[in-house]
């Protein structure tokens, strides 16, 4: 009986706890009550309550996610204020009066972060996981952070509700945090979220060196003559192009390609370009976009062929002035437009290969196929072997990402990688048009045709075609108008 009267004692004091939290919820933040009153207790198996040394709680948390189950917690398990204490010292910043903080958790670190405020600071807390929210609001009185004016929650299982009212805020001059236990407690099911976050927490951190390095490149390579690639948008309605990236499956099927010649536009983007040539296959275009010195490699031996290149006004500038044959700039801002209309305006996407794709969707392409484009590490390996001189082979896969395979395999990637392929599957949900990825490896994309090169040549690609005599034509027209001008 003592037993349990215990237990009865403790849920009546959650239960009282919950009730004080709620009430504050139901009228600071009604939408937010809305969604707590409408769920179930979380699962004690995945989210289990532990007693800390100093009589506080921890939660520690088991989710599986691609087969694999992860267990850890959410705050240390001997002292959770103690490692608070240490978190809200090393992510606050005093010189910076608007924060972004993804993970309530059960709110330590939350209280530590109070401490440092001023007056005028504001801190924006998110939180996707509303099972660990549900926890907090049993085990804590969350009143005084409810209630706090300086603080505004963002909280709920919709990923789409967070990142509308987030996007406004992660400019320049916000300080955004991630409480790690809390990244790895976002649902299994919002994957994507997760990584949403990731993304912009590696977007704080890009150096200034590199920014003032895109910043010169975009100033020298604007002051170029070469027509802007939108002279090309809307020219290949009804044909066919094969955009050729890097990737480690390229080396299963790049002969193909040979086949394909003058059926489908080869659009290559640089680092693919050697490994095409050295196999005597010509491609009518490529791209550039790396703004640092690294692509002089890409082109070095072939700097006075009559390929034309497109380059994103961000690609390293030496490059640009090193290749002598046809050029067109690729801008991705309106102010970088000169007299062209907007609709010039690209979406690089991150990578060299998302650049390809906007252009080529620009460009009215009805079939749209996809080689090279891997998104992860095939067979351990980062990149085409052969006609590449780096070593391809990657070392250290266990502290990767993982991604879901053509065949259903769990494949290591990167961040990066995992960027690509999620903006590829939403840049072309949209499109009334086929989209074959021939890769044969790598990732899954969402959204697209999986079928092997050699099946997409003799099922789609039937007809001929001088897409290098259209092109030259192209930017004929575009040398003649200029010049009238």
């Amino acid at each position: 009986m003592e037993g349990q009267t215990d237990t009865c004692s403790e849920e009546f004091a959650v239960m009282l706890v919950f009730e004080k939290n709620i009430e504050a919820l139901k009228c600071f933040y009604p939408d937010i009550y809305d969604e707590i009153i409408k769920r179930r207790r979380p699962d004690t198996l995945k989210y289990k309550v532990e007693s800390c040394n100093n009589g506080l709680y921890t939660l520690k948390v088991e989710l599986e996610l691609y087969k694999e189950v992860k267990r850890f917690y959410l705050h240390s398990r001997y002292n959770p204020v103690d490692e608070a204490i240490k978190f809200a010292r090393q992510q606050y910043r005093n010189d910076i009066r608007i924060h972004v903080l993804y993970g309530f958790a059960l709110g330590y670190h939350i209280d530590e972060m109070l401490k440092f405020m001023q007056y005028d600071d504001k801190l924006y807390v998110l939180e996707n996981n509303m099972d660990v929210f549900y926890k907090a609001l049993e085990l804590r009185d969350l009143t005084h952070i409810i209630t706090n004016s300086n603080i505004e929650l963002i909280i709920s299982q919709d990923e789409s509700n967070i990142c509308s009212k987030v996007k406004s805020l992660l400019n320049e001059g916000v300080n955004f945090i991630i409480h790690p236990p809390s990244l790895k407690a976002i649902p299994p099911e919002n994957e994507y979220f997760k990584f949403v976050m990731e993304d912009w927490n590696i977007r704080k951190s890009v150096s200034k060196d590199l920014l003032k390095l895109i910043d010169d490149n975009i100033k020298i390579n604007l002051q170029n003559d070469d027509p802007n690639v939108g002279i090309f948008f809307e020219k290949f309605k009804g044909q066919s192009v094969i955009i050729v990236s890097s990737g480690p499956s390229l080396d299963l099927n790049i002969e193909y390609l040979k086949e394909a010649k003058n059926k489908a536009m080869i659009f290559a983007v640089g680092s693919s370009l050697r490994p095409l040539l050295l196999r005597d296959i010509i491609p009518d275009l490529f791209v550039v976009i790396d703004p640092k010195e690294g692509t002089l490699n890409q082109i070095k031996g072939f700097e006075n062929m009559e390929i034309p290149m497109i380059y994103l006004s961000s690609a390293y500038a030496g490059t640009v002035s090193a290749y002598k044959g046809p050029k067109a700039i690729a801008c991705y801002k309106k102010e970088q437009l000169k007299a062209e209309k907007e609709k010039y305006i690209v979406d690089p996407g991150g990578s060299v290969a998302t650049t390809a794709l906007d252009i080529a969707i620009k460009m009215g392409f009805d079939f749209i196929i996809l080689v090279g484009q891997d998104l992860a590490f095939t067979n351990g390996r980062n990149h085409v072997q052969y006609g590449t001189s780096a070593d391809v082979n990657t070392k250290e896969l266990k502290n990767m990402r993982k991604v879901v395979g053509q065949n259903g395999e769990i494949l290591y990637t990167t961040l990066g990688l995992l960027s690509y392929k999620y903006w590829i599957e939403r840049r072309i949900e949209k499109e009334n048009r086929v989209f074959i990825n021939a890769t044969e490896g790598g990732a899954l994309i969402e959204g697209m045709k999986h079928m092997k090169l050699k099946d997409v040549i003799s099922q789609y690609l039937k007809r001929s075609f001088n897409f290098s005599q259209k092109i030259s034509t192209i930017l004929e027209e575009s040398r003649r108008d200029y010049v009238q001008e």
